[in-house]
């Protein structure tokens, strides 16, 4: 039978990949084999990114929700025993890392998360910028500045549209 990975993050099954990414911080505060000395340390943290990786995944985490407590195997697939064995092995060479290096490292630092105001500044900043130039166009009659601006802040406001909704994707709940 498959571990519960849910339950080992202390989540819910219909975590969005925020809720999936806090929770994994947290836990990792605690169960880093470098700051718990506990016997078992390096299970738990082994666990630990076990259950991250495959909930993170919408492919792996599909395939989990679907063979979770079923007499199907998930480890026959092979993209599912990949990412097992990716956890595992980055989850080993983390562990003999001090916790101040884990946290220097570019899986750690994937794991951060922004907050919703911050993708709302995003969204209202990404649209301003998107329609200024045809505000200067059309209400102020700055033609040259306002044709000039289309090359420069259409693609920066899309850009920064495009970044903010895919924040919000973040924050949407799995199903």
């Amino acid at each position: 039978m498959l571990p519960d990975y849910y339950k080992i993050l202390n989540i819910g099954s219909d975590a969005s990949d925020m809720e999936i990414k806090k929770a994994f911080r947290s836990k990792v505060k605690v169960e880093h084999p470098s700051l718990n000395k506990n016997p078992d340390a390096l299970n738990k943290f082994t666990e630990l990114n076990e259950a991250y990786e495959i909930l993170i995944h919408h492919d792996t985490r599909e395939l989990y929700e679907e063979d979770f407590q079923s007499w199907h195997n998930p480890e026959e697939y092979p993209i599912y025993k990949y990412w097992i064995e990716a956890a595992h092995a980055r989850a080993i060479e983390h562990a003999k890392l001090p916790y101040h290096e884990y946290q220097k490292t570019v899986f750690y630092k994937s794991t951060k998360t922004t907050s919703y105001s911050i993708f709302m500044i995003g969204l209202i900043f990404g649209l301003l910028t998107a329609i200024a130039p045809y505000i200067l166009i059309v209400l102020f009659d700055y033609k040259f500045f306002g044709v000039a601006s289309i090359f420069i802040a259409l693609p920066v406001g899309t850009f920064m549209l495009v970044q903010a909704l895919a924040g919000f994707q973040s924050l949407k709940k799995f199903h």
